[in-house]
């Protein structure tokens, strides 16, 4: 438990991110992983629009989350780490969270519109912003534990939102409010990338 606890603490805080040679190989276990993650967020998007198995959509959700868990853990153990890899992760993360706000924008209404396209202009920013890095360097940024708190906040609130919704029946807690912080998460990102960070 404590080497789990350890392992964890790392991959938040990117202590170990530079001790670990990165390959170019796209085939590997580890991306395999975050591509079945992208494939199932669309899986997942499919579900939600057509009404297609609605319980199974938090469930889908959990798996996808664990494929952003399971692909880190796996590159750590097996030394798979790769550029495209650290391009695929990302995407998958922006991709699921645009998902993730799209499903409660169906469930909430538009009481909530406005929040979540500002969230995802957010997203997308900072998305645009590492692909523009990426191009004219050639280097990939390290993750920020900052960044990895955001989509840990937002994923959980949303999932609290579908579990309400989908198993539930009954929202006990506003989807506005949830939006709201989910918001203010993406903001909290893009303000410490371009303005504390320069």
């Amino acid at each position: 438990m404590k080497k789990l606890w350890v392992f964890l603490v790392d991959r938040f805080t990117g202590r170990n991110a530079k001790n670990f040679e990165v390959y170019d190989e796209i085939m590997t276990i580890p991306n395999m992983v975050t591509i079945a993650g992208i494939l199932w967020t669309f899986l997942y998007i499919a579900l939600y629009s057509f009404s297609i198995s609605p319980v199974l959509i938090p469930v889908l959700v959990v798996l996808i989350v664990l494929t952003d868990a399971f692909d880190g853990y796996l590159a750590d153990l097996l030394n798979q780490h790769s550029k495209y890899g650290k391009v695929l992760d990302p995407l998958r993360d922006r991709l699921f969270t645009v998902a993730l706000l799209g499903n409660i924008w169906l469930i909430a209404g538009n009481d909530v519109l406005l929040t979540i396209v500002v969230t995802i202009a957010l997203e997308l920013n900072l998305a645009f912003y590492y692909r523009r890095y990426y191009l004219l360097t050639g280097k990939v940024k390290e993750v920020h534990w900052l960044g990895k708190a955001r989509s840990a906040l937002q994923w959980l609130l949303g999932f609290v939102i579908l579990v309400q919704f989908y198993w539930l029946g009954v929202m006990y807690v506003s989807p506005a409010s949830l939006v709201l912080v989910m918001f203010m998460a993406s903001f909290a990102v893009n303000l410490n990338t371009f303005v504390f960070r320069r």
